[in-house]
């Protein structure tokens, strides 16, 4: 029987992220660095040695959920990080500002405490759209992207789905989100369902599952997960403001992989399509599955994204430790052993 009172929601989750390192191999090295905009302090995962990569994952996830494509990155230093209000980052609103606005604000942020100039992103869902709008409003900041999922509500043509409809309604928001999954089972139910399908949840490592109803149940979970979509949609319809131009779309110079599930249930690949038409550089790879072609086809993705690389040009910048939080991360040293992503 469940105790309430002897429950640590950051230990369960700490305890579930090892389970799933453990399953995919992998020796994480976690920190926290500090940044300037938003003023809190995020938890980033550190593996592997080379160029620096930086992962930024999708709505309702955490730097975790990269694990399965981890392995698939070999030379390069993979940085994956909690955005603020997830994972085991410090909790944050995402009121006062767009979401666009946000997503820049990170993602110069980030690399600035990391002692990096330039770098290639990879982003999933939410992710996604993140790097694109660095891409457009901060060229110089970022060297390639690759998109893995309909990148949120960048592109004109995305769809959301019954759940995002109620977390984005007056009244019910609140109900919603305070219901959530009661269990682990019903949390890979809920995604095989949704936005993985049933293919993806079955070759999800051990782990997996247990890692995002973890990140669900912790206490900056709520506030983090409403406000932003919020942002992104109002009764399950994107908020128009949020969408790329074909302009700015046209004025993207960093070269762009997207990388489509062909039943992504947030919009087709003729979205993909109209978008790396008018990328100067951009390819559109469409894969079987549904929104998360990471865990649906890990090797395929990641022999996708070293070539993006290979043809990108060379981050800058060198990693620094000055702007880590003075107080040790209290995961420091583990190693190996939906709601839906927008």
């Amino acid at each position: 029987m469940f105790n309430h009172e002897t429950y640590d929601a950051t230990k369960a989750f700490e305890k579930a992220e090892r389970q799933l390192f453990a399953a995919c191999a992998l020796q994480i090295a976690p920190r926290r660095v500090r940044l300037a905009d938003p003023p809190l302090a995020v938890r980033v995962l550190e593996v592997g040695e080379g160029p620096p990569l930086l992962l930024v994952h999708g709505s309702g996830m955490s730097a975790s959920t990269w694990a399965p494509l981890m392995p698939h990155l070999p030379g390069h230093r993979l940085i994956a990080v909690d955005l603020p209000g997830f994972g085991l980052s410090d909790p944050y609103d995402y009121g006062a500002r767009s979401l666009r606005e946000h997503a820049v604000a990170q993602l110069i942020s980030l690399p600035d405490a990391l002692g990096l100039e330039r770098v290639p992103i990879v982003g999933t869902s939410l992710g996604g759209m993140w790097a694109l709008c660095l891409a457009v409003d901060a060229p110089q900041r970022v060297t390639a992207v690759a998109s893995l999922g309909v990148p949120a509500i960048a592109l004109p043509g995305m769809r959301g789905i019954p759940v995002f409809a109620a977390l984005s309604t007056p009244g019910l928001r609140h109900v919603v989100v305070r219901m959530g999954p009661s269990g682990v089972a019903m949390t890979r139910l809920a995604l095989a369902r949704g936005a993985l399908g049933v293919r993806a949840a079955e070759l999800a490592p051990e782990g997996f599952f247990e890692t995002v109803h973890e990140g669900m149940r912790q206490p900056s979970f709520r506030t983090a997960m409403l406000s932003h979509l919020w942002l992104a949609m109002h009764m399950g319809r994107p908020r128009r403001e949020n969408f790329l131009s074909e302009a700015e779309l046209r004025a993207i110079a960093a070269p762009v992989l997207m990388i489509w599930g062909d039943d992504d249930p947030y919009g087709g690949a003729q979205i993909g399509r109209s978008a790396t038409a008018l990328i100067r550089d951009a390819r559109l790879e469409v894969l079987p599955g549904r929104h998360a072609p990471f865990l649906d086809e890990p090797q395929r993705c990641g022999a996708l994204i070293d070539e993006l690389l290979r043809a990108a040009p060379a981050p800058v910048g060198e990693p620094t430790t000055g702007d880590d939080e003075a107080q040790p991360d209290r995961t420091r040293g583990f190693a190996s052993g939906e709601l839906e992503d927008v």
